[in-house]
């Protein structure tokens, strides 16, 4: 079989690439091993973000008695949520697969091996093709812990099809923090175990906050711990025995590398392919996109747009990657959103959601945002914490993009009563424009 571009993967990368390669008129194979989709609809992102959302909501409801007189009965019935996740799932490797073939795409299933510059193999077949684009994903990184092979891994555990009595995490980074506070809201006994502090890269009055919403949902946090080894239904560490009807680990993860990529003469690292500013490998006109890249973030929309600009490139543009201004979202209660660089920080400027007006109407009182700017006054990185931080972090992620300063953030004008005015005030602080702080 011959082809224009053949991708491997179907992930976000594969597949945006495959759809907008085969909309400018290329002949395209995205090949896929498992389900199109890739971690982020099967395992990553749409996952865990539904039980994030319906175990926050499940929580808030059975609250809501004490907030503005409404009462309410509320119960889980677990096997309609499971389902619900499942069913969304689906929903969208289907609609992945029918735009890969409604834009002329062909979706090849099994595992590609590469075998030079122009060819590849599947299942025994071989195919060519002028391009190929490198898009074959990420795996949880297993760490070495003996009896690691009676745990489950952060893929798994959000595709659980019940609520567990009781669980232990390992590991203190986004996902295992998610995991964690997901399942104890759904009324799992949760221990909480990493080896330095939750989320250390955050500022530490932004992980106080997150604490505190931790510690109410009922999560057991256990900082500067080490698991040794898991028997027996317990993770046995260093400060004492965990025990936990589900053991999670979630200690990051690694680059799926396929098969040949080494031997043909790619560059790699241990940390993923080697790729210059064009997305292109050390071979010409192979190109590497997503998780499988050498980059500190593995993000769904970033992994977009390398397939944009890869795409392009292979259309015969000149795009160069620029990950300055790249957000990242915790999905945790409350929500973390982060952007920017916070080595460049020479003062934070911050508001408080207990300051602003719609976050007192919706009763999310928790939080603040805090905009870092350097010496010139110009935004250089962010952190919002609190009620819809999803959203609010896009847009300081346009400013550190576009390198908006400060004076131009409290300048602008926003609706009101709207929760980015915790943006607008953050910045209005800077000038002692923000007459709402009544806190």
């Amino acid at each position: 079989m011959d082809f224009d571009v053949a991708i491997i993967g179907g992930g976000t990368a594969g597949y945006a690439a495959g759809v907008l390669l085969g909309r400018r008129g290329k002949r395209v194979a995205v090949i896929e091993k498992e389900n199109i989709g890739g971690t982020c609809v099967n395992y990553g992102c749409v996952p865990s973000i539904f039980l994030s959302e319906l175990s926050f909501l499940y929580s808030r409801l059975k609250e809501i008695g004490d907030y503005k007189g409404i009462t309410i009965s509320v119960s889980l019935d677990g096997s309609t949520f499971f389902r619900k996740r499942d069913e969304i799932i689906e929903y969208l490797r289907s609609a992945g697969e029918g735009l890969i073939k409604s834009s002329g795409g062909e979706i090849i299933r099994g595992e590609a091996e590469i075998l030079g510059k122009n060819e590849l193999s599947v299942n025994s077949e071989k195919i060519s093709a002028r391009n190929i684009i490198i898009a074959s994903g990420s795996k949880p990184n297993t760490p070495s812990i003996e009896g690691i092979e009676n745990a489950i891994s952060e893929d798994e555990a959000v595709r659980l099809s019940r609520v567990p009595s009781s669980m232990v995490v390992i590991g203190g980074g986004v996902a295992g923090t998610e995991i964690a506070q997901i399942f104890a809201k759904l009324g799992s006994s949760v221990t909480l175990l990493s080896r330095s502090k939750v989320l250390k890269e955050i500022e530490e009055e932004t992980r106080r906050v997150l604490m505190n919403g931790l510690d109410f949902d009922g999560v057991n946090v256990l900082e500067g711990v080490t698991p040794k080894k898991i028997k027996d239904g317990k993770v046995i560490t260093d400060k004492g025995e965990y025990e936990g009807e589900i053991i999670v680990y979630a200690t990051g993860r690694m680059p799926s590398i396929p098969k040949g990529t080494q031997k043909i003469g790619i560059e790699t690292t241990r940390n993923g392919i080697i790729v210059n500013r064009r997305l292109e490998t050390s071979l010409k006109g192979i190109y590497a996109i997503g998780d499988v890249i050498d980059k500190e973030n593995r993000v769904a929309h970033l992994a977009y747009m390398e397939a944009l600009v890869a795409s392009l490139n292979i259309l015969g543009s000149c795009e160069e990657m620029d990950y300055e201004g790249t957000p990242q979202v915790i999905y945790t209660d409350p929500q973390i959103g982060v952007v920017g660089d916070k080595r460049k920080v020479e003062k934070f400027v911050k508001f408080p959601y207990a300051a602003n007006t719609r976050a007192i109407i919706r009763g999310f009182r928790e939080g603040f945002s805090a905009i870092g700017i350097d010496k010139n006054g110009t935004v250089v990185y962010s952190e919002v914490i609190g009620d819809s931080a999803e959203e609010l972090v896009n847009l300081l992620a346009l400013a550190v993009r576009k390198r908006l300063t400060i004076r131009d953030l409290a300048f602008s004008i926003f609706a009101h009563p709207s929760l980015s005015e915790v943006v607008l005030n953050a910045a209005r602080n800077e000038f002692d424009l923000d007459v709402d702080n009544y806190k």
